[in-house]
Formats: structure tokens, sequence, C-alpha cells
């Protein structure tokens, strides 16, 4: 008998992914912050420009990891809406009129 555990794999996938995502999101918003306040790393400096590439796009990575694990098992339509709507956050991300928006709307 053949036992079909690909479903809990996959979910055992995405919660390892998800982990590492979440944790390294917060050790580079930590460092930007500690930054911020004490600053250690120069403007411009590889490290920098690496910890702002974190800064833009480790949330939308661990938010699309968390929503991946959850529609893992939902109805294929529902799966499809929300990786849809992932894809749609990413392409907009590429148009820096309309990134520049939502960013300046959010931090006024």
């Amino acid at each position: 008998m053949i036992v079909d555990n690909s479903r809990e794999v996959r979910r055992q996938i995405y919660d390892v992914i998800g982990c590492i995502a979440a944790f390294v999101t917060i050790v580079a918003y930590l460092v930007l912050c500690i930054n911020a306040t004490w600053s250690f790393i120069p403007e411009g400096s590889f490290v920098m420009n690496v910890l702002q590439v974190i800064k833009t796009w480790a949330p939308l990575v661990v938010v699309a990891i968390v929503g991946a694990e959850y529609v893992a098992d939902k109805n294929v339509v529902f799966r499809v809406m929300v990786y849809l709507m992932i894809a749609l956050v990413v392409v907009f991300m590429f148009f820096p009129g309309t990134w520049n928006q939502v960013v300046g709307i959010i931090s006024k």
C-alpha cells in the first residue's frame, strides 16, 4: 500500500522556507534600525545595498510563502486567485511611479 503524504511534505517545506525568510527579514530590519541610530554601515556599500534589497523584497517573499502554504490544500480556483494577486503585486513593484506612490501614501 502506497501512502501519499506529498501535501504534508510540501507544507513542511513551505514552513521551513517561510521561517528562514521571516528570520532573514527580521535580522535585516533589526540591522537597519540599529544602523539608523548608530551608523556603522557606510551608505552605498555592498552590505547596505543588500539590506535595502532585503528591506524591499523580503516582506513580500514572506507573505507569498505564507499565502502559498495557506492555499496549498484549497480549491484550485482559490489558489490561482492568490497566486495571481501575488504576481500582480510583484509586477506593480517594477513600475517606479506606482511603487513610490504606495510607499509615499504609507509614509505620510
